[in-house]
C-alpha cells in the first residue's frame, strides 16, 4: 500500500505527520520516491544529524533493548579470519521510548522461527523475554526493522495478529519485495492481501521517521537492510546497525563475515564497515550497536548506555 496519512496519525509519534504531509505533497504518487543509489555506498553523519531534526516534537528519552534468544556460533563465522572460539549471537530487539509511547526497532520471533536458525541444534530461547517482546510490539506506536530476516521481522509477519501489526509497521519497498517474492523461509512470506496493509516507503539515503530517529538505507546484508540513528533528548546518540556486522570486531577490523549460508553484497558491506570504522575514530560519543554482539551489549549495560528491559 502507499503511505496512508490517516492511518499513520493513529499510531505515529507526535510530529511525524508534518514530514509525511510534506513528502506526500511533493510526491503525487503518495510514495517517497528518489533516484537509485550510486554504485558505491556512502553516508554522511552531518546530514543524518540534520535529518534527525526535521520532524518536530520532543526527542526520545531512552533506548532499551532485550535479548530473547541466543545462537551459538564460533567467532570465525562472524568475523572473517578470527579463530573458531565460542561466540554467542544474541537475538535482540530495541525500543525507543518517548514520553507518550515507543517505537520498536525489530520485532523478535517465536520458537518456530528460532528453531530454523538452530539448524537442527537446540539453542537457548527465553520465553519470558519473548513475551515481553510480544507485548512491546503490540503496544508500539510504530515498528521498523533493520532488515527482513526472520529473527528481526517474524514478530510481525509471522504473528497471528499480523493484520493489526501491519498497519503500524513501516517496511521499505525492498523489504516488502523480499518478503513477498523471496522470503528467507516460507513462514515469512506475505500474501498480496497482507502486504497491502503495511506502510511502505522508498527513499534514496535517509528517512526522518520521528523526532530524533532517522532510517539510513544500507542494502548489503540484505536488499532491504537499513541502519537506524537515534538521538535522545539527553544528547546521547546511537546507531543501530542491524546485521552489517554480527560482532563489533567486524567494524573495528573492517572484516566481513565468513558464513557460507549468508549471501551478501560484499562490496556494499565493506563500504559500510569502512564508514562505521571511521566513525569509531572521529565520533567517540556516538554508540554504534550491532544487534547480535553479546559482549558489546554486556559492556553497554555496565556503562549504563543501554537498559536491558522493555517498557
Amino acid at each position: 500500500m502507499y503511505i496512508n496519512v490517516k492511518k499513520m496519525m493513529k499510531v505515529a509519534p507526535p510530529g511525524i505527520f508534518t514530514l509525511l504531509l510534506f513528502v506526500l505533497t511533493a510526491s503525487p504518487t503518495g510514495v517517497v520516491t528518489h533516484a537509485q543509489e550510486t554504485a558505491r555506498w556512502t553516508a554522511n553523519l552531518v546530514d543524518i544529524r540534520r535529518a534527525a531534526t526535521l520532524v518536530p516534537g520532543q526527542r526520545p528519552l531512552r533506548l532499551n533493548f532485550l535479548k530473547f534468544a541466543e545462537s551459538h556460533r564460533t567467532k570465525n563465522f562472524s568475523v572473517s579470519g578470527e579463530p573458531p572460539t565460542t561466540s554467542i549471537q544474541a537475538r535482540t530487539v530495541f525500543q525507543v521510548v518517548y514520553p507518550d509511547g515507543h517505537v520498536m526497532v525489530d520485532a523478535g520471533m517465536d520458537r518456530t522461527i528460532h528453531d530454523f536458525f538452530g539448524r537442527g541444534v537446540e539453542e537457548p530461547y527465553l520465553p519470558e523475554a519473548s513475551r515481553q517482546v510480544e507485548r512491546a510490539v503490540r503496544d508500539a506506536r510504530l515498528i521498523v526493522v533493520t532488515h527482513e530476516h526472520g529473527d528481526h521481522v517474524a514478530g510481525v509477519v509471522y504473528s497471528p495478529t499480523v493484520t493489526d501489526l501491519a498497519t503500524k509497521t513501516i517496511l521499505t519497498r525492498a523489504q516488502l519485495q523480499s518478503l513477498t517474492t523471496a522470503p528467507q523461509m516460507p513462514e515469512l512470506g506475505l500474501t498480496p492481501e497482507v502486504a497491502r496493509l503495511f506502510v511502505t516507503i522508498d527513499f534514496d539515503k535517509y528517512f526522518p521517521l520521528a523526532p530524533g530517529i532517522v532510517l539510513i538505507k544500507a542494502a548489503g546484508h540484505t536488499a532491504g537492510s537499513q541502519m537506524v540513528f537515534v538521538a535522545l533528548a539527553s544528547g546521547l546518540e546511537y546507531l543501530l546497525i542491524g546485521d552489517i556486522a554480527w560482532h563489533m570486531d567486524g567494524v573495528r577490523q573492517v572484516k566481513g563475515k565468513n558464513a557460507p549460508w549468508v549471501t551478501e553484497d560484499t562490496q556494499a558491506v565493506m563500504d559500510q564497515l569502512t564508514w562505521l570504522n571511521d566513525l569509531l575514530s572521529v565520533e567517540p560519543k556516538l554508540t554504534i550497536i550491532a544487534s547480535h554482539d553479546e559482549e558489546q551489549h554486556i559492556e553497554l549495560i555496565r556503562r549504563r548506555l543501554l537498559s536491558s528491559r522493555l517498557e
